[in-house]
């Protein structure tokens, strides 16, 4: 594999097991709050809490793997593409050099 590919599947790799661990841990931080409040198994918007509270830092840690998990895919998508158009020039350059011949 081409090294800016594999630089960018490695980047994506680790950005979804960021994302994987920040997840895991905030469904377990919403499961520890439904065993505070029972009664609440709908929304639990009020789970967030303050500004400072576990609950949002954890949501907000999640958030920012998942745009960072975004990212890195769009990237690798890019590079792909970019790859792939190198690839075709180099071809069309060799298929003109040797219709040159």
């Amino acid at each position: 594999m081409h090294p800016e590919l594999a630089t960018r599947r490695r980047v994506l790799r680790a950005s979804y097991q960021r994302y994987l661990e920040a997840d895991r841990q905030w469904r377990a931080a919403l499961r520890e709050v439904r065993l505070w409040f029972p009664g609440s198994d709908g929304a639990l918007h009020a789970a967030m809490g303050n500004p400072g509270s576990r609950v949002r830092h954890l949501y907000e840690t999640r958030m920012r793997a998942l745009a960072r998990l975004e990212v890195a895919r769009q990237k690798l998508g890019t590079a792909r593409r970019r790859f792939a158009e190198r690839q075709r020039t180099v071809e069309l350059r060799m298929i003109s050099v040797s219709l040159a011949d």
